[in-house]
């Protein structure tokens, strides 16, 4: 009798220690699985197709100290947002994509530098620049998809300039673009140009 009490009792312990041992690291592993995050997000409407946005994380870069002049800061976070589907009257990559304008307001804002929230208010914001004497971050003005409807209706940003090839980036609303990158040479944008302005000095 005493040999079955004894053997209830190890019984006992074994099944307590258990507990003790199996729950907390049930409980550590589920907060760790908790703490993870997913950055990515994929967004789907007329005008673009599903991507996977490249998350980004201002801590890791080394544009720590960015100042609101400091070009290759702002292009560095203009490129960020490649990917970002197009969405209408969006200047928030957090509803789903942004519009043109809304990209440019998004990323100057980012460096409190104060731009207009659409594209036809650029005409009569900044400093015009001509063809000539364009640089990175100048803002490049279009019509819109009529050519013929001298109004701006487009807008992007001068990421480079390479013996007088100009790219720009832009949220761009044809299906499958969102955030890209393109040429001014590119008939497309050649005969829809409107003027450009410089924005930051």
């Amino acid at each position: 009798m005493l040999v079955l009490n004894n053997i209830k009792i190890t019984i006992s312990i074994f099944v307590i220690a258990c507990m003790l041992f199996i729950q907390p690291a049930f409980a550590k592993k589920k907060k760790k699985d908790k703490a993870k995050k997913d950055y990515s997000f994929t967004s789907k409407n007329s005008d673009s197709v599903w991507r996977k946005v490249v998350p980004f994380d201002l801590s890791n870069t080394t544009f720590t100290a960015l100042k609101s002049n400091n070009i290759d800061g702002i292009l560095w976070f203009a490129k960020q947002q490649l990917g970002t589907p197009y969405k209408y009257a969006s200047a928030d990559p957090k509803n789903g994509g942004l519009d043109c304008s809304g990209f440019l307001f998004y990323v100057y804002t980012h460096f409190k530098i104060k731009v207009p929230r659409t594209s036809k208010d650029y005409m009569n914001f900044g400093k015009s620049i001509s063809t000539n004497k364009i640089q990175k971050g100048d803002v490049l003005i279009f019509t819109g998809s009529d050519a013929s409807q001298k109004i701006a209706g487009h807008v992007g940003m001068v990421i480079e300039t390479n013996d007088g090839e100009i790219s720009f980036i832009h949220g761009a609303s044809g299906k499958g673009k969102g955030v890209t990158i393109s040429k001014l040479s590119e008939s497309y944008y050649t005969t829809r140009f409107l003027k450009a302005v410089r924005i930051v000095n």
